[in-house]
């Protein structure tokens, strides 16, 4: 996986979190972008309602903007996906919110003039109240990290 993230990925990446920290699963996009601040990774929690944050996001001046997000891929949860907007237009992607990512990304494109990609983990449970599932859970175990190696080595590789 971490190959085909850094074919995605250039310069400054930010990452937008968008979800329900109170829905199971849909938590995926707060939680993963509250632990890449952690580690010194750009990132927004955007919480349900991402096109408000997108000022914040261009005023982050970003290369690469990645939106972190619950959406159903017809895959075993936990999977995930790095979806553009020709992926979501074309139906492959159906995120858990009412606003379509595709107008989301194509808003954030214009106004930031960086590529936006979608960052889909497939959810196991959306219930009000529930619990992140075991598979998700797995995802902020490993995801983290991953994506800061893969960038941060984007970033070495620059200056070469």
């Amino acid at each position: 996986m971490a190959s085909d993230i850094g074919k995605y990925f250039r310069g400054k990446v930010v990452f937008l979190g968008v979800g329900n920290i109170l829905r199971g699963d849909d938590a995926i996009g707060p939680e993963l972008v509250e632990r890449l601040s952690v580690i010194g990774m750009p990132a927004v929690d955007a919480g349900t309602v991402p096109e408000n944050c997108v000022g914040v996001v261009k005023r982050m001046n970003p290369d690469t903007v990645v939106i972190v997000d619950a959406v159903h891929l017809g895959r075993e949860p936990g999977s995930v996906e790095i979806l553009g907007k020709e992926d979501i237009a074309s139906g492959n992607g159906f995120t858990t919110h009412s606003l379509s990512p595709a107008l989301v990304m194509e808003r954030i494109e214009r106004e930031t003039d960086a590529p936006v990609f979608l960052l889909a983990v497939q959810p196991s449970n959306l219930e009000f109240a529930a619990p992140l599932s075991p598979e998700v859970q797995n995802v902020l175990e490993y995801l983290p990290e991953l994506l800061y190696s893969v960038i941060t080595g984007l970033h070495r590789s620059e200056m070469h």
